[in-house]
């Protein structure tokens, strides 16, 4: 009787659990989406174009600020990590530009401030950091033909001089430079496949995706000059390449970092 009893029990249990117009349960938490705000700085000054900035006994005016932030990845609170698919963003705070004869025909490009990206299709779940790079990998640096995210030969951050090699412009930063009387322009330069560095940054906490509505970065502009005397070297590129280097290094190392989260 008892076996009976647990047989037509266990019938009506997988009839219920079985047929098309059966829903599961729980339903699962769709993939959202989850903002960065890289907030440029200096020092404690908030960052702008046309301004004078005294750092370290000169002064300091920028027309530009631009890098790539390139090959995002979550990583959530287990250590299991999320690759966002084709995420190569430019960064940037510039005027309007001339890009004229970079690709053989007449280009302006517009004036424009960009410190926020958005990652799509994040899981749900919680996550304590984020890894990425600042440049352009060597698959697509190599090959500028390459399209991902938003990689482009048309905003003018790619390059044909660099020791006769093609390729794009990982970071750029210029204007003029002051010390006393004396006043020089300035173009710092990134580039090149030995100067494409990753980066790690925990949160302060871990966040949830579902809930948290953005992520905001500090972004050092000053620090990225740590180590160079810009009078003296007003122009740096891959013909000055142990100084590119120190740029590269320092924007991995010391000009961005955690600042706060959005909820």
């Amino acid at each position: 009787m008892i076996r009976i009893i647990i047989s037509v029990c266990l019938s009506i249990i997988f009839s219920a659990c079985s047929g098309e117009d059966n829903k599961p349960l729980v339903t699962p938490i769709a993939a959202g989406e989850l903002n960065i705000t890289f907030d440029a700085k200096v020092g404690n000054v908030d960052f702008a174009l046309n301004k004078d900035f005294a750092v370290r006994s000169q002064t300091l005016n920028f027309s530009k600020l631009r890098y790539w932030i390139s090959n995002v990845v979550l990583v959530n609170a287990r250590g299991t990590e999320f690759i966002v698919p084709d995420s190569y963003f430019l960064m940037e705070e510039v005027g309007e530009l001339d890009l004229s004869g970079t690709i053989n025909e007449k280009l302006i490009y517009p004036a424009n401030k960009r410190e926020t990206i958005t990652l799509k299709g994040i899981p749900a779940g919680e996550y304590k950091s984020v890894k990425f790079a600042i440049g352009v990998d060597a698959r697509h640096n190599d090959n500028l033909s390459l399209r991902a995210g938003e990689l482009s030969i048309a905003n003018g951050m790619s390059s044909i001089v660099w020791m006769w090699h093609s390729g794009y412009i990982f970071s750029s930063l210029a204007e003029s430079v002051g010390r006393g009387s004396e006043s020089k322009a300035f173009k710092v330069e990134t580039g090149l496949n030995a100067n494409y560095k990753t980066m790690a940054i925990d949160f302060a906490t871990p966040v949830n995706s579902a809930t948290t509505k953005g992520i905001v970065l500090n972004v050092d502009v000053a620090k990225m000059l740590d180590g160079i005397n810009l009078t003296e070297n007003p122009t740096i590129n891959a013909t000055t390449a142990p100084l590119m280097a120190t740029i590269a290094n320092n924007l991995v190392t010391k000009v961005i970092t955690f600042s706060s989260v959005i909820q």
